[in-house]
């Protein structure tokens, strides 16, 4: 992955990372059962995608990381209410 540039998402891969902790966390504890898991890791798969579309052409605009945030922003409201719905597996 780059790390300069204007194709570089430091700050999704970041927000992408620290997410995938959330849901590696949330299985170890038991607050996500493993369906619970499994859709979430298709939300940050989604990002993923998402992201490397964006990057695709070499440059990511402005419009495309708006977009990531979204995206990302709606997988953490997902991971949040997952986690603490009351499901345990």
């Amino acid at each position: 992955a780059q790390t300069a540039g204007p194709a570089a998402t430091p700050t999704v891969d970041q927000r992408q990372s620290e997410q995938q902790q959330r849901i590696n966390q949330g299985v170890a504890s038991g607050q996500l059962t493993p369906r619970e898991a499994k859709k979430l890791q298709r939300g940050q798969t989604k990002v993923a995608v998402a992201e490397d579309k964006a990057k695709a052409d070499g440059v990511v605009t402005r419009k495309e990381h708006a977009k990531l945030d979204r995206l990302q922003d709606k997988q953490s409201r997902n991971i949040a209410r997952q986690k603490h719905d009351g499901q345990h597996r």
